[in-house]
């Protein structure tokens, strides 16, 4: 698959809910990324944007979105899904009141979807109280982001060398 690839951090500075912003901030650093050629992989950064997600994915191919996400699952667990994964679901996946779900049916209802919609989530600890990421998230967020990358770099069929320095 071959497309432009929009990847959106999305969380507020507070402790793991911060978790979208560092995984976006660490991903500009990764120099296969910065390599694909201009404009193929765009990365944003959101504040808790409720209906307004929609007007960061208008027109795009391919969106992957990063969260802190809350599902009862041990702190710095990764999940991975796709759009239809979340349908019907409210907003139990996200931290935010109107999250990613209510966003996604909203899009459908408009017609707005983008080509593909991928949400890459990480378990925010619910009882953390830091205003940095928490222990757990903290390790598991390198590992995260070098997926992320290598998931982006394949959405845009970018010709990223097979020994690419991920981190």
């Amino acid at each position: 698959m071959n497309c432009h690839v929009h990847i959106i951090g999305i969380g507020s500075p507070f402790g793991d809910d911060r978790f979208g912003w560092a995984a976006a901030e660490a991903l500009r650093q990764i120099a296969a990324v910065n390599a694909a050629p201009a404009g193929l992989i765009e990365i944003s950064i959101l504040d808790r944007p409720g209906p307004l997600l929609l007007t960061h994915w208008q027109n795009m191919d391919c969106v992957i979105l990063l969260d802190a996400v809350r599902s009862g699952a041990a702190p710095g667990t990764w999940h991975r899904l796709d759009a239809h994964d979340l349908a019907g679901t409210g907003a139990q996946w996200s931290s935010h009141g109107f999250g990613i779900a209510s966003a996604i049916e909203l899009a459908r209802v408009l017609g707005n979807m983008p080509s593909r919609l991928l949400l890459r989530g990480m378990e925010a600890d619910s009882v953390w109280t830091g205003h940095s990421l928490s222990p757990a998230v903290a390790a598991a967020l390198p590992f995260f982001v070098a997926e992320i990358a290598r998931e982006a770099l394949v959405l845009a069929d970018s010709a990223a060398p097979a020994a690419a320095n991920w981190d």
